[in-house]
Formats: structure tokens, C-alpha cells, sequence
């Protein structure tokens, strides 16, 4: 396609819905290119539409060698970003959050204005297509969201929530609707047995019908062309050939991560740091690439026994949360969870392990990410700076002893073998090999959860240090807050390096409906445009954020 009105660069959760959105006007030509493969509903992969998140252990569907420094001084470490159509929403976890009012009421404090939650709420429920609620026929939503019902759920799940409810939790059945502290089947993007991806709800087939929707797959944007002040297109880089792609108008939806590193190397970020690295500066703007947020969690590992598990079959993963408050000075309500996970792999053995985590999930710590080369194919230098305000480290604490008192309580604790805290890495890695090694690895992780508790135990120990044993209902080993720290890992959520925010404002990069300042032609609609992180899982917040923009960018076409 020559020449569209809209060249959305990234096909994840926002570019998905954005290209869909705005070829409802068959006067506008859309162009929607994507660095990954294309997954068409009538080729979905399999792993990609499991409802255990199977597609977040395939290596090809994600950045290679991408590292994230998790806490200031750390080595880095491996982070995943995914590289596939539809982004996190083809690789992540499922859990379908809004977050909660005080979210997004604080967004005005940043300056971004007509982002209350009044104002996001009625794009929210445009998405949800909730089998708790009821909704017209002639009106379906675009993301089906369901829940596991409980008579599935694993005896530990049932024990956690037990345990919430005789400390006075409240029993929430729709914790989108009512937002606050309680206990909550998880909500989950997922219908007809199938992942809920952003490809799949709203690139169907229809849309991909469309003769002014173009959808170019396995496509890098190496550069954002410019002349002076204005953005003319793009290079993009396909089967090795470069082509310049001209546009009414670019839309960066690369994620926290990659959309920023796009407008640096195009000269648009702190001038000072850009002139170190040869880039010619072309509009000032110190907040590109600043205020990274991200969600630091941790997760305990349970051994199941026979009769207290999920059925061998059944291809879920997240059950259950509890939200509720740290009650620290100058800190939201509702800003820590912890919850229940039901299996670590999709092979049968994985039923036999089981999850409780704990989060922080309205943190203030502030990252960074930056580009060390105008070369795209150096990859970003992301700086994640966890637990560095010091309002996070206690209220991450509190969150992981909550965890610890819950697999004590007694509603818990008859359920389950033996606890061991895992260390900060992806946590199904742990329990998972690809190809010939997953296939041994099966059989050696048969052998061992069918061995004696005290054997089981140490062999666990052996695959997942440096984390360890840490309990069970004869005896605990003590965690130090130290090890509580050290086990802290960043979530598949980066957001707010493109933040939202007044013009006057040099930490804002764009303005509420998107637009950059300083340059003509584009925008950035993804997670990085958001003040601060939500207190949910980035997934659903996306939707409703390319959502929210798409329809202003429509009505201000339509006067």
C-alpha cells in the first residue's frame, strides 16, 4: 500500500485494534506492519491459542537476546518482549484487569486530561464481552472474558480462598466492576476454549477482508523519516530488501519499549543525549524513554498431591487474586495482589506444581530506556530500577509475607506438599524445556514428582536455584527480606516511556489523544503513553487505551 493515511507501526494489542478500528471507514487507508509473524485466524498456532500460555515458552515469538537490568547495579538479565502479531496479548498470561478508579484519576495529576476513570470506564465495557454480565445479542464485544470455574479449581486454590474470606475479605464476582480490596476468580481473555488475542478479536477474517486494510508481517520499521518538524513515512526492512513507505501519518504501537527507542533514534528525546551518540536532535523532549513503570512479583512453588490437583487436561493457568492494601502513607488503595496459579507447564506433570504469588501493583519506581547506536538492530538498554522509590521495597514485602502467612493458614496448608520460593526469572522456564530437551525434561520431571516428598524436594531445590525449599506444615525455613528482594522479577508490563502529559511539561511526550509533540504526523498508542502503570495486568488497559484513541482520531476526521 503507497502512500496510507495511517502507517501504524507494531502489531500488538494497541496496533491490532487501532488497524481495525480505523478501516471501519472505508475512505481510510491503513498499513499495519509488524517485526514478527502473522497469526490470520484460519492459521492461528497452536500454542498461541492453548489457554495455558504455552506460546510464552516458544523462543520464536519474542526478541532475541533483549536484557532488562531489574534493580540499579544488577547484571542484566534475559527480558521477554514479544515479537508476534498481537504482541504481550499472543504470549501473556490472560488475566483480563482494568485496574482500578484510582488509576486513572491520578492520571490528570501527569496531565493528562479526559482520563479519568468516568472516562476510560465506558471504553472498557465497549471490550468486555463478560460472561457474568449480560449484554444484548445484537451487540457483541470484541474480547470474550471468562473465568475457570471453581469445581475445576485445585485444592489449594478453593483453601486460598477460604482463608481470605475468615479474614474478612470480601467474595468480589466481578472485579472489574467493582474494583477495590477482595478476593476474585480471575477474569480471563479467553472464549470457545481459545486464547482471546488481539489478532484474534479484532483482525478476523472480515477485517482482513477490507481493501483499505494492508497487513505487512515479518516487516522491521528500521527509520521514521522526517522533513524538519513533520514525519513524511518510514523505511521498513522485509526478506532483507529496504523500502521507503510514504504516509499521511505514522502511528508508533511498539510498546513501552521499542516506541520510545524509535523516537530516539530519530532524533526525538533529551538533546543532550542524543548528540553523545551522533544523532542529530530534532525536538527536545527529556521524558522519551524516561518514567518506565513495571510490576515486580514473586512466586512461591507448591507441590500438589493426588486428588488435590487440577485435572490433567485442563490447559488453564491463573485461578484466582486477592487485592488488597499495604496502607502505607502516600500510597493508593488496592495496591498489592497475591494470587493462585493452578499448573507450571501444559505437558500432564505440570498440574502436579501449582503457584501463589504476590505483587506490587501500584508502584512508584522509575526506570529508563535508552538506545546506545541510531543502528536499529542494537537493541534498547532497559533499565528497569525495581523497588528503588522507597515507598515499593516495604509494600513488595508485605505483599510476599501475606503470601507466606496464606500457605500456612491452615486452609492451605493441608493441600500441599512442600513450598519453595522461585528465583526472579520467568517462572514456566523453570518447569519447561523446548524440543528434544522439554521431552526429556518431561520424563525426568515425571520420575520426580512421583518420587518421595523428601526426594522430590531436593530434586526440585536442584532445578530451581537459587531458589529453594522453603516450608510446609510440619516446618518453615525462615525467608529473609533480603531473599524476598532478590526473588523480586519484572512483569511482562513496561509502560509510561511516552507518557501522556500537559506541553509545558518536559517529562510529557505526547498529548491525550496521542499526538508528539513538537512533530507533525505522528503519534504513539501503546502502553508507553500511559502517566503511570494501572494496578492490572497491561493487557486490557492497552485495548482500552487504542480504543479510546482510535475513536477520538475518528471523530475528529468526522468534525
Amino acid at each position: 500500500m503507497e502512500n496510507p493515511d495511517f502507517l501504524i507501526v507494531g502489531g500488538g494489542t494497541a496496533g491490532s485494534v487501532l488497524a481495525a478500528r480505523l478501516s471501519e471507514d472505508g475512505a481510510t487507508r491503513v498499513l499495519l506492519i509488524e517485526a514478527g509473524q502473522d497469526t490470520p485466524p484460519d492459521a492461528m498456532p497452536a500454542d498461541i491459542a492453548d489457554t495455558f500460555p504455552s506460546s510464552s515458552l516458544n523462543p520464536g515469538y519474542f526478541w532475541p537476546e533483549l536484557k532488562a537490568e531489574r534493580v540499579i547495579g544488577e547484571a542484566r538479565r534475559s527480558y521477554p518482549q514479544a515479537r508476534v502479531m498481537g504482541g504481550g496479548s499472543s504470549v501473556m498470561g490472560m488475566w483480563a484487569l482494568r485496574g482500578v478508579p484510582s488509576d486513572f484519576n491520578s492520571w490528570g495529576s501527569f496531565g493528562a486530561q479526559g482520563w479519568a476513570w468516568d472516562d476510560v470506564v465506558k471504553f472498557y465495557r465497549q471490550v468486555e464481552g463478560d460472561e457474568v454480565r449480560h449484554r444484548e445479542s445484537n451487540s457483541p464485544a470484541p474480547m470474550p472474558i471468562r473465568r475457570v470455574p471453581k469445581e475445576q479449581w485445585p485444592g489449594f486454590a478453593h483453601g486460598f480462598e477460604t482463608a481470605a474470606v475468615q479474614r474478612g475479605f470480601a467474595q468480589v464476582h466481578d472485579i472489574n466492576e467493582n474494583g477495590g480490596d477482595g478476593f476474585f476468580a480471575l477474569p480471563l481473555s479467553q472464549g470457545d476454549g481459545r486464547r482471546a488475542s488481539s489478532p484474534q478479536c479484532y483482525l478476523t477474517d472480515v477485517v482482513r477482508r477490507r481493501p483499505n486494510l494492508e497487513v505487512m508481517a515479518n516487516a522491521r520499521v528500521s527509520k521514521l523519516n522526517l522533513d524538519g518538524g513533520r514525519v513524511t513515512g518510514v523505511d521498513v526492512e522485509q526478506g532483507g530488501v529496504i523500502k521507503t513507505i510514504a504516509a499521511r501519518q505514522v502511528i508508533l504501537s511498539a510498546g513501552a519499549i521499542h516506541s520510545p527507542a524509535m523516537l530516539l533514534r530519530s532524533g526525538i528525546g533529551p538533546a543532550a543525549d542524543l548528540q553523545k551518540l551522533g544523532i542529530a536532535p530534532i525536538v527536545d523532549r527529556p521524558g522519551v524513554g524516561a518514567n518506565l513503570q513495571n510490576h515486580a512479583y514473586l512466586h512461591f512453588a507448591l507441590t500438589i498431591p493426588q486428588g488435590q490437583r487440577f485435572a490433567a487436561d485442563l490447559h488453564q493457568f491463573g485461578l484466582a487474586g486477592l487485592r488488597h492494601s499495604s496502607g502505607l502513607t502516600d500510597c493508593p488503595p488496592s495496591d498489592l495482589l497475591n494470587f493462585a496459579i493452578g499448573r507450571v507447564s501444559p505437558r500432564p506433570y505440570g498440574a502436579a506444581i501449582g503457584m501463589v504469588g504476590a505483587a506490587l501493583y501500584a508502584p512508584k519506581s522509575r526506570g529508563r530506556v535508552t538506545v546506545d547506536s541510531p543502528d536499529v538492530r542494537v537493541l534498547p538498554r532497559i533499565d528497569f530500577r525495581l523497588l528503588s522509590d522507597p515507598r515499593d521495597a516495604p509494600r513488595f514485602l508485605k505483599a510476599a509475607r501475606y503470601a507466606e502467612t496464606l500457605l500456612r493458614d491452615p486452609a492451605i496448608a493441608s493441600t500441599y506438599e512442600d513450598a519453595f520460593i522461585l528465583p526472579p526469572v520467568l517462572s514456566l522456564h523453570q518447569f519447561n524445556q523446548p524440543g528434544l530437551k522439554g521431552a526429556l525434561f518431561e520424563l525426568a520431571a515425571k520420575a520426580a514428582l512421583a518420587s518421595p516428598p523428601a526426594v522430590k524436594r531436593r530434586l526440585l531445590e536442584q532445578v530451581i536455584r537459587p531458589g529453594r525449599w522453603v516450608g510446609n506444615r510440619r516446618g518453615q525455613r525462615p525467608v529473609t527480606d533480603a531473599e524476598i528482594i532478590a526473588a523480586a522479577a519484572p512483569m511482562g508490563h513496561p509502560t509510561s516511556t511516552c507518557s501522556i502529559g500537559a506541553p509545558d511539561n518536559p517529562m510529557a511526550v505526547v498529548d491525550s489523544e496521542g499526538r508528539v509533540y513538537g512533530v507533525d504526523n505522528l503519534r504513539v498508542i501503546d502502553a508507553s503513553v500511559m502517566p503511570a502503570v494501572p494496578s492490572a495486568n497491561t493487557n486490557l488497559p492497552t485495548t482500552m487505551v487504542a480504543e479510546k484513541m482510535a475513536h477520538a482520531i475518528r471523530a475528529a476526521a468526522n468534525g
